[in-house]
């Protein structure tokens, strides 16, 4: 195992609040950013919004604020701000998981091939030579 594999993760802070009307108090959905709303507002980066039902279509909104209620029409407003903040880790578990025990037959049967190919090969050399 190199250093280089077990690099240290990255930790990444991002915000996150709910999107509630001002008339009917329903939650239209959630916003989700890398930095605050107020420094995304000012540097007009686009945050993400989830609408509520659809939490699988996230779409990128450059200004919360003009955003409207589904329900009623009325304006939103920013609650329940809270900062999150996710481990990110490049490790691929699949490539370094422990290997104990038997091999499974499909990996036997392809070590056979490959050292008979290898073999193949080492006998043809000479005569070629």
């Amino acid at each position: 195992m190199t250093p280089e594999m077990h690099a240290k993760p990255t930790r990444r802070t991002f915000f996150r609040a709910d999107l509630k009307c001002y008339m009917c108090g329903s939650v239209a959905g959630s916003l989700e950013s890398e930095e605050s709303f107020t420094e995304a507002a000012i540097a007009r980066r686009p945050v993400v919004l989830r609408r509520a039902g659809l939490p699988q279509q996230a779409v990128p909104v450059l200004n919360w604020r003009t955003q409207r209620c589904d329900r009623c029409g009325g304006p939103l407003f920013l609650d329940e701000v809270e900062a999150i903040t996710r481990r990110v880790e490049d490790y691929n578990w699949l490539d370094e998981r422990p290997r104990r025990g038997r091999p499974p037959k499909r990996l036997i049967e392809e070590r056979r091939r490959e050292r008979e190919l290898l073999d193949a090969e080492a006998d043809q050399q000479p005569a070629a030579a």
